[in-house]
């Protein structure tokens, strides 16, 4: 019975207080809806990765991964005669143009016959290829797009140029047809090997093991007895791991969750601490009829259960539609950038109802503390009318404590190199030391500016500021979440900025030429299949043209590490980029590259594995594992795997790869760039699939990708800013309620309604001040520890910029916020009367 008396008694007194009940209410939707957009997001590209391991994989329990340019196909018989082995079948994977499809798209050279052993193909229409003609298989998926069909072909880019392929079957959308969200093409293994200059490698090699509980073991035998020119990788490994820039990112949407859910919870328990104190006689009554103090706290405990279910399935709907919003904004940057094709957000039951629990939980922790207050509390002193009248300030080892937490969590992310829980852990360590630090630092404050005060605005700025100081706890509980959602805000914002800046400085520097052919954006996953040495000779005979370069991007494993390598023409690039050369100096650095096996490596590189200049790197190529000596290091935010420059004709001859993924141009004096685009555009339209654009917009275009990424940070920005104001909302109305008999008094000796609307918003004001100022500190922290741990953990050293001008949109947003959130309990407490609220005294 008790426990309906209790559901009932927290109803009723939440219907005595709507507004406050539904702002407490909101801030907590706000918090989960941002926490379960970030999370919808991060399960999605998780999952994306998963299934296309699975659907790739098949029933492999090892890949053996080539490097580009492949492996010989002798290897495949070592791997067979390996005990415990029972299948290896080989593959040949690239990335390909195919005219009429968007982007990239997957191109799997298979033995049919025997791939069948690994990955399910359930044919619909037609036959399967024949090994030795130009043939494909494709899924009926891909046919609809294109509005195509069995017996049509398709032109797919080769090294040779673009090429007719006949399509002689379709595959059901089921199994290895749904890999890339169906944009793959099936062809013979042969052809594959003859299309794109491989004749004779194999870029992996499928393993299916007797014994799947050996596949550890299996890997370590394999890895040692292949030699480090390939790597042994489980199929989660090869499609399933994000990339250490998306693990980045997606430990930074947990962070800038939880912060909003932290956010959440102060202005909960500020609100539960309110809704005690003004129950204390209730409570009072109940103790004198009987009512144990587990039977109080659960009371308290009820009322924060019902803002804490009615907020969490808000948050719940409120997040899903957000999650999708996200999405769009960054599913062109996710499929240009990480390769991951993801259609919709995915949730499950389990996870709707573990957003629900945390949502719930949350509020049962912000209520603890007050609950555990009324529940200790005497019937006697709770129906005292001084029962809570009282106010304690702060103490000193606040100070202490939250100096120490604080200054521990900056610690760990200037020292720490860990992505995982410490470094959410420390992120979330920082506001939790903020919080605790900041209060008595807040009041000293607030203490210092009271003459400043009284001089700009007389008595009613006295009484404004005095009424801060005397009631420390409310002025703090209103101050705080003002203070948080600006430091927040600054610090990250910050870090942002920094981000965007030093990557477009670094943009700039490094494609400066008149034009850029490419085939899109390529990365060390992305396996694309390049452009013939045959096309850059055409392109600098045509009009105009001053000097051409090719670039190859790809990547290698090094020490067990991915590696990006890119290679240079530097004979020509010298005259077309701008490297930012950290040591030796830029001639030197050049002028070293025109020797064999000499390379540059990036920052990263050098700060995390500790190479140095003037040593030398063992890379493992096709020819075995070549030594090049270090002669330059240079800033490069390409990848946050750390990148090697390597001249192009070393690549050349050792990976017996000459074909490339840009092309850089210059232009002769005076020539019009746009004439010579549509030349170049003309003369390659029927031979290959590329673009030509100005290197200007190539520039802006990778700028964009970045920014897009870096969108996402933007949105919880503003969730925490609204979380911020919600509560600030919240606790000037809780400070209204709480100064009923001060301001009647004020009424009675002469006070106009005029007057008491100016003293609140007077202390609106100083607290909005304070807040500023203090917040400016605590956001510096923020910034300098995120930077220090970018250039641990990623090996990027920004550039520190201040955003002064975003900063100052934010602080005049959320002083028109604070502002408006000011304007309803000014009113209700200029309509305050003096003789009800004096009548108990």
């Amino acid at each position: 019975m008790r426990e309906l008396l209790s559901i009932k008694l927290a109803l009723a007194y939440f219907q005595r207080r709507k507004l406050r009940a539904l702002l407490t209410m909101l801030s907590v939707t706000a918090a989960m809806a941002a926490l379960v957009a970030l999370q919808g997001l991060n399960h999605s590209i998780s999952d994306a990765r998963r299934e296309a391991a699975g659907l790739l994989g098949g029933k492999a329990h090892l890949e053996v991964k080539a490097p580009q340019g492949g492996i010989n196909e002798s290897l495949l018989a070592k791997v067979e005669k390996t005990p415990g082995i029972e299948s290896a079948v080989p593959s040949l994977r690239n990335s390909a143009q195919v005219r009429k499809l968007p982007g990239f798209t997957l191109i799997m050279g298979v033995v049919f016959g025997e791939d069948e052993e690994i990955r399910s193909y359930q044919l619909k229409q037609g036959r399967l290829p024949i090994k030795d003609r130009q043939e494909i298989l494709v899924p009926n998926e891909l046919l609809r797009e294109i509005q195509g069909q069995v017996g049509d072909s398709l032109q797919i880019q080769t090294m040779q140029g673009m090429r007719d392929f006949t399509v002689v079957g379709s595959l059901a959308d089921s199994g290895v047809a749904r890999t890339n969200q169906g944009a793959v093409v099936f062809m013979p293994l042969l052809m594959a090997q003859k299309a794109f200059g491989l004749e004779d490698k194999l870029s992996c090699i499928s393993v299916v093991l007797h014994n799947p509980a050996d596949t550890p073991a299996m890997q370590k035998t394999l890895g040692e007895s292949l030699g480090n020119g390939v790597e042994v990788i489980t199929p989660l490994q090869q499609n399933g791991e994000p990339d250490k820039m998306l693990r980045f990112l997606m430990s930074l949407d947990n962070v800038y969750g939880l912060i909003g859910l932290f956010l959440a919870l102060y202005v909960v328990y500020n609100s539960m601490r309110v809704a005690v104190s003004e129950q204390n006689r209730q409570f009072g009554i109940l103790r004198a009829l009987g009512w144990g103090q587990w039977e109080i706290r659960k009371l308290v405990a009820v009322q924060a259960m019902i803002i804490g279910v009615a907020g969490s399935l808000l948050g719940l709907g409120l997040g899903t539609y957000l999650a999708e919003g996200l999405l769009n904004t960054v599913r062109d940057s996710l499929s240009e950038v990480f390769k991951i094709s993801i259609s919709h957000i995915r949730f499950t039951a389990g996870d709707y109802a573990a957003f629900g629990l945390m949502g719930m939980f949350t509020c049962l922790i912000s209520a603890w503390l007050p609950a555990r207050g009324a529940a200790d509390i005497s019937p006697v002193e709770a129906m005292s009318n001084r029962s809570s009248q009282t106010e304690p300030g702060y103490l000193g080892w606040r100070a202490v404590l939250g100096g120490g937490l604080f200054l521990a969590s900056g610690l760990i992310l200037i020292y720490g190199n860990s992505l995982g829980f410490l470094f959410q852990a420390a992120m979330l360590g920082i506001m939790l030391g903020a919080a605790v630090l900041m209060p008595p630092c807040f009041i000293f404050f607030l203490q210092k500016i009271e003459p400043l005060a009284e001089k700009l605005f007389g008595l009613t700025g006295r009484l404004g500021s005095s009424s801060l100081r005397c009631r420390p706890r409310r002025s703090v509980a209103t101050g705080m979440p003002i203070l948080l959602g600006l430091a927040v805000a600054f610090g990250f914002l910050g870090t942002l900025t920094s981000v965007n800046e030093t990557f477009s400085h670094w943009v700039s520097s490094v494609i400066s030429p008149d034009l850029v052919i490419t085939q899109g954006l390529q990365t060390f996953s992305s396996n694309q299949v390049g452009l013939p040495e045959s096309l850059l000779e055409r392109v600098r005979q045509v009009e105009g043209v001053k000097a051409a370069a090719g670039l190859r991007t790809t990547g290698i494993q090094w020490q067990g590490n991915p590696i990006d390598l890119q290679m240079y023409d530097f004979s020509v690039d010298r005259h077309l980029m701008d490297p930012l050369v950290v040591e030796p100096s830029k001639d030197e650095a050049w002028e070293a590259m025109a020797r064999e096996k000499n390379i540059w490596i990036s920052q990263s590189l050098a700060i995390k594995y500790g190479v140095h200049r003037g040593e030398k790197l063992k890379i493992p190529t096709p020819n075995g594992t070549i030594e090049f000596s270090v002669v330059a290091v240079v800033k490069d935010f390409s990848s946050y795997n750390g990148s090697v420059y390597m001249n192009r004709q070393d690549y050349i001859r050792y990976w017996r790869d000459s074909s490339f993924d840009y092309i850089y141009l210059t232009l002769e004096p005076g020539v019009s760039p746009a004439f010579v685009q549509e030349l170049l555009e003309g003369s390659l339209k029927n031979d290959f699939r590329t673009q030509v654009v100005l290197a200007s917009e190539f520039r802006e275009g990778m700028i964009s990708l970045n920014s897009d990424i870096c969108n996402i940070f933007n949105f919880i920005i503003i969730i925490i800013l609204l979380v911020a104001a919600v509560g600030t909302t919240n606790s000037l109305l809780i400070s209204v309620l709480e100064k009923r008999r001060e301001i009647g008094a004020l009424r009675v000796v002469g006070y106009t309604r005029g007057q008491i609307r100016g003293m609140l918003m007077i202390e609106v004001g100083l607290l909005f001040f304070a807040g500023i100022v203090l917040a400016i500190p605590t956001a510096a922290a923020i910034q300098i520890a995120c930077t220090v741990f970018d250039k641990n953990v990623n090996g990027w050293v920004l550039d520190i910029y201040i955003p002064w001008l975003k900063m100052i949109g934010v602080s005049a947003a959320m002083f028109l916020a604070v502002g408006l959130s000011v304007v309803y309990p000014a009113w209700l407490a200029s309509r305050v009367d003096s003789a009800q609220v004096l009548h108990s005294e």
